[in-house]
């Protein structure tokens, strides 16, 4: 049985990881459930070889090269043709580097994420049903019962929070808030 230490830490882990990870996964396979089997089995053979794992910036690129190494795997038994596993075997040069990006924007989209989670409560459901929801603020404001002002001014106050929550040192992360942003607000 495992200490109650050992579950603590290994659920931290998990929560922290796991939604990230399953992104980046399908990202490279495509099918979500499949992803998130890869990512448990990924889990699985992390909580296996724990005692080998010497830091947790090892585990973070253990836990993302099983997942990369999964799906890849994954991609080439899918394939029925043999000339596809050469093609494939070509384009998986090109798409390591296409998945270390996919990585690092998985980790900034948890960043962002674990940010709009930690607004204050007016203020993320506000946030949430403009970007999330594609209301406009005029039905927001209606919805909540509030004026059209009160909610501009939650929604600025939200940014602003966000810009301040989402590792300001790392430009990358800015900048993909300003995208995420105007990507939500566009649906």
């Amino acid at each position: 049985m495992l200490a109650d230490g050992d579950q603590v830490v290994y659920k931290v882990i998990f929560d922290a990881k796991y939604a990230e990870l399953c992104y980046f996964a399908n990202k490279i396979v495509n099918n979500m459930p499949e992803a998130e089997d890869i990512v448990m089995d990924a889990f699985t053979r992390f909580w296996q070889q724990k005692n080998q794992i010497p830091s947790i910036k090892d585990l973070a690129a253990f836990l993302y090269t099983s997942v990369k190494n999964a799906s890849l795997d994954h991609i080439r038994k899918q394939q029925r043709k043999p000339k596809k596993f050469e093609d494939l075997d070509n384009s998986l040069y090109s798409l390591d580097e296409i998945l270390e990006g996919e990585e690092i924007y998985a980790m900034v989209l948890n960043q962002v994420y674990q940010g709009i989670e930690s607004l204050p409560d007016q203020c993320k459901k506000i946030f949430k049903m403009l970007y999330f929801e594609g209301k406009s603020t005029q039905e927001t404001a209606k919805i909540l019962n509030l004026s059209v002002q009160s909610v501009r001014n939650q929604k600025t106050r939200a940014i602003q929070l966000l810009k301040i929550k989402v590792d300001a040192t790392n430009l990358l992360s800015v900048a993909l808030l300003q995208v995420l942003l105007d990507y939500f607000q566009s649906k």
